[in-house]
C-alpha cells in the first residue's frame, strides 16, 4: 500500500508540474520577458527531473536503471533550482543580465549531478544530498526577494521560495536514518510528493502573482509617461517656442478669472521693430524678442499672467492692479530695455493699458489696451 501511495503522490506531482511546465511555455511565447523564458526553462526541467525517477519506480520492469533515473532527476532538479531564482533575480531587476553564463553553468550542473548520480555510494545519499543543494538555493533566493522585493507582490515570490526551501530541507533530517538501513522519521516521507505538488503549484501561483505586479507596474510607469508626455505636448502647444511666454490658447480662461475681480490689462509693443530686423537681422530681432520677455516676469507679480500676442506685441493680465500701478511698472520695464546688454541692443516700447472692471467684457479691454498702445506709439513717433 506504501509503494502505491509513494507512485500515485509522484504520478501527482508529475502531472502538476507538466501542467505548469505546458502553462509557463505559453506565457513565454505570449510575453517576451526573459525572466518568463527562464521560468518556463524551470518547470521543463523540473518535469523532467520527475519524469527520470517515475520511469524506474512507476513500472515492474523499469525503463532506466536507478543510477541513471537519479541522475536525471539530480540534473533536472539543479536546473529547476536555478533557473527559478534566476528569474527572480530578473524579476527584482529588470534588464539585469542573469549572470547563468551557459559554458561554466553546464559544467557546474553536469559535475554536481554526476557526483550525486553516479558516484554516491548509495542512492538515499544522492538524495539527500539533491535536497540540500535545492534548499540552499531557493533559501537565499527566497531571503534575497523578501529583502528586496520589486513591488509588494513580489513578497509572494519570497515566501515561496523558502516554503520550498523548507519542504526540501526538512527531508533531510527525517531520511537520514535510511543511511544506516533505519526507517525514515515520519512515515508520510514516503508520499511527499503530495506536499512537494502542493509546494510548487504554490510556487506558480506566486509567480504569476509576481508577474501581475510587475504589469501593474509597468502601466503605472506607462500611464505616468503618457501623462508626461500631454503635459510636455501641452506646454508646447500653449507656450510660445521663441520667448517660452504662454500664447493666446489660455487667454480665454485667464480672461474669465480675471473678470470675477477684475484686472489691469496692459498691451507691450516693441517700436520700430520691422527696422530692427531690416537693419540688424532676424537675429537681433528675436533677441530683443527674447529680451523682453525675460524682463517682464521681473516686475509683474507671480500671479499676473504674460502672453505673448504675436509678433512684437506682448499682453500682460494683472488681477487687481490699478493703472498707476500699471504705468509704473511700464516705466521700469522701459527702463529696463533701453540700456544695451550682450544679449542685445537697446530698443523702445510703447504700451496701453486698459481696467478690466469685475464683471466686465474682456474683449472691450483688450480692443482698448490695444488702442491706447497704439497712440502711445504715434505720440513717441
Amino acid at each position: 500500500m506504501t509503494i502505491d501511495l509513494s507512485r500515485l503522490s509522484l504520478a501527482v506531482q508529475l502531472v502538476a508540474v507538466g501542467l505548469c511546465a505546458f502553462f509557463f511555455l505559453v506565457l513565454a511565447r505570449a510575453h517576451r520577458l526573459r525572466q518568463v523564458r527562464l521560468w518556463a526553462m524551470a518547470w521543463w526541467a523540473n518535469f523532467v527531473a520527475l519524469a527520470g525517477v517515475f520511469a524506474f519506480l512507476s513500472l515492474d520492469a523499469p525503463v532506466v536503471s536507478p543510477r541513471l533515473g537519479m541522475l536525471v532527476y539530480t540534473t533536472g532538479k539543479t536546473v529547476f533550482a536555478l533557473l527559478i531564482v534566476a528569474g527572480a533575480r530578473h524579476h527584482l531587476r529588470p534588464g539585469f543580465e542573469a549572470s547563468l553564463h551557459l559554458g561554466p553553468t553546464a559544467l557546474i550542473v553536469g559535475a554536481w549531478s554526476l557526483a550525486l548520480g553516479l558516484f554516491a555510494p548509495d542512492l538515499v545519499l544522492a538524495q539527500l544530498g539533491q535536497y540540500v543543494m535545492v534548499a540552499g538555493l531557493m533559501g537565499v533566493g527566497g531571503i534575497g526577494v523578501l529583502r528586496h522585493p520589486r513591488h509588494a507582490q513580489s513578497l509572494w515570490l519570497g515566501v515561496a521560495l523558502l516554503v520550498e526551501a523548507a519542504l526540501f530541507g526538512h527531508y533531510v533530517p527525517l531520511l537520514a536514518p535510511t543511511i544506516w538501513g533505519a526507517e525514515p522519521l515520519m512515515a508520510y516521507v514516503a508520499y511527499g510528493s503530495f506536499f512537494d505538488a502542493g509546494a510548487e503549484i504554490f510556487m506558480a501561483l506566486s509567480i504569476l502573482v509576481a508577474l501581475e505586479g510587475a504589469s501593474a507596474e509597468s502601466l503605472r510607469h506607462a500611464n505616468a509617461e503618457l501623462e508626461a508626455s500631454q503635459e510636455r505636448l501641452r506646454q508646447l502647444l500653449d507656450l510660445d517656442p521663441l520667448t517660452h511666454l504662454a500664447n493666446r490658447r489660455g487667454l480665454r480662461a485667464t480672461l474669465a478669472m480675471a473678470r470675477q475681480e477684475g484686472a489691469a490689462i496692459i498691451f507691450i509693443d516693441i517700436d520700430r521693430f520691422k527696422e530692427i530686423n531690416d537693419q540688424l537681422g532676424h537675429m537681433v530681432g528675436d533677441a530683443c524678442l527674447k529680451r523682453l520677455a525675460r524682463v517682464l516676469p521681473r516686475f509683474f507679480r507671480p500671479d499676473d499672467k504674460l502672453f505673448r500676442w504675436g509678433g512684437d506685441e506682448f499682453l500682460v493680465v494683472a488681477p487687481g492692479l490699478d493703472d498707476v500701478a500699471a504705468q509704473q511698472r511700464i516705466a521700469a520695464i522701459a527702463g529696463a530695455v533701453a540700456v544695451p546688454t550682450d544679449e542685445g541692443p537697446a530698443f523702445t516700447i510703447s504700451a496701453g493699458v486698459s481696467i478690466l472692471a469685475p464683471g466686465g467684457d474682456p474683449e472691450t479691454a483688450i480692443r482698448d489696451a490695444d488702442r491706447a498702445m497704439y497712440d502711445a506709439k504715434r505720440t513717441r513717433n
